[in-house]
């Protein structure tokens, strides 16, 4: 038997394994608002080897997961763009802020998901009115407005769809990459148990740190309010050229640059 809890006996060892085999997210409640973009703009986020999809859409969602068989309860936000692996449909998510450090943690060590911590927010009101907002640094950069004349109705709905991510780390000398990135698939099976469609408003706004006011909102598609459930696998499918990724390295974390000082540089 270990001395410490840092070393865990096979039996912990197997439990820990399935809960990075197969998360569970359950009992989820989301606002989510998808908009057209401008395709110039999908077409510089999208990392190589992702390709835009036939269309420039963005679906943007603010959830509440009541459940989880890995991180307990946690709020987040997903910011998804269309776009197309090896000639198939999926998502690239440009950035995923969620309100507990473990949620966080979870994500990124396990599917490099680019988490952030952030205060979220999501607001169902009785007069057909949702609200979803999300703020860091005091920013809140990203906010969703539903209004919906129809009432949640239960439904039966299963859908099973691929979201990409890019897995690196920087190099100890912080110069470049420990190793060639990879490309990580998770598939994302969700079961939707109630649905209410209405109008949505989306507003971004500055933040030198979460920069989705670069991505222009052409026109609001459709809105949604829904409850149900997520599971997900996933795989590393390539690898991409370290130089090739290295212009879209930087966007899951903060610009470094705001925090530094200019005039103090490390000593070698």
């Amino acid at each position: 038997m270990p001395l410490t809890r840092y070393v865990k006996t096979p039996d912990q060892q197997e439990a820990l394994t399935a809960a990075f085999a197969s998360p569970a997210f359950l009992d989820i409640r989301s606002l989510a608002v998808t908009f057209e973009t401008d395709p110039a703009v999908v077409a510089e986020i999208l990392p190589p080897p992702l390709q835009p999809a036939p269309e420039p859409r963005v679906s943007v969602s603010i959830s509440e997961i009541r459940r989880s068989n890995c991180v307990g309860p946690f709020n987040g936000c997903s910011f998804n763009i269309a776009c197309t692996y090896d000639g198939k449909p999926g998502f690239y998510c440009l950035t995923m802020p969620m309100n507990t450090d473990t949620a966080v943690i979870f994500g990124r060590e396990l599917y490099a998901e680019p988490k952030k911590v952030a205060e979220i927010t999501l607001d169902v009101r009785d007069d057909g009115r949702a609200r979803g907002a999300v703020t860091r640094h005091g920013v809140t950069y990203i906010e969703l407005r539903g209004t919906f004349e129809e009432e949640l109705a239960p439904v039966q709905l299963e859908s099973v769809s691929s979201h990409y991510y890019f897995k690196y780390l920087p190099s100890a000398d912080g110069r470049g990459f420990a190793h060639d990135p990879e490309l990580v698939r998770v598939t994302h099976r969700a079961a939707t148990h109630q649905l209410a469609r209405g109008t949505g408003i989306v507003t971004f706004r500055e933040s030198p740190h979460d920069p989705v006011i670069d991505i222009p909102v052409l026109s609001v598609l459709a809105a949604t309010l829904s409850e149900g459930e997520t599971h997900t696998t996933a795989e590393a499918v390539t690898t991409v050229p370290a130089e090739q990724f290295r212009p879209y390295a930087f966007g899951k974390m903060d610009d470094l640059t705001v925090w530094a000082d200019a005039g103090v540089l490390a000593k070698v």
